[in-house]
């Protein structure tokens, strides 16, 4: 009858393949290279992102209980009571619970946290009481940008919290 109709792609009667096919078989060879390439260079940028957005939620957690830190001291400071708390008590409460909370990736201790109080009279109502916490924050990203050569000075948090006397 005829010869068999030849469909694209697809091997003819005998047995050999159409030129067009065994072209689209070398460029799909070749993409398959650029594909790994492309990989092996876009990893490194998006790993860094990942990590860049956790490091982020550990800072802003770490800056939250910051402001806790300095809030419990101010006010253990301001309660009533028959003999006032000594500003160097109230500067232990806020680096105790600075100690307690905060997530070290780099493994620092408990200098990384200082606190300052001070009063602005004799603990007499209208009296201010203000805490100061400084914290120096030493994650893997804010290491990475020192290491390029930014600013350490992003990895120092402080929170200060001003109350009255009761």
């Amino acid at each position: 009858m005829g010869t068999p109709l030849v469909k694209r792609g697809v091997q003819r009667c005998d047995g050999a393949q159409s030129p067009r096919a065994h072209q689209r078989e070398i460029g799909r060879r070749r993409m398959k290279g650029v594909a790994a390439v492309e990989f092996a260079l876009v990893v490194p940028f998006l790993l860094v992102v990942l990590f860049g957005i956790i490091d982020f939620g550990f800072m802003l957690y770490d800056k939250a209980m910051l402001t806790n830190a300095a809030r419990e001291g101010a006010r253990a400071g301001i309660v009533l009571r028959e003999t006032p708390m000594s500003l160097s008590d109230v500067q232990d409460r806020a680096v105790a619970y600075c100690q307690n909370r905060m997530i070290r990736l780099g493994g620092g201790g408990s200098e990384d946290c200082t606190a300052q109080a001070t009063r602005t009279g004799t603990t007499s109502l209208q009296d201010r009481l203000t805490v100061s916490v400084d914290y120096t924050y030493d994650g893997p990203i804010v290491n990475l940008i020192g290491l390029i050569g930014g600013s350490l000075e992003l990895g120092t948090m402080r929170s200060t919290a001003v109350m009255v006397y009761e």
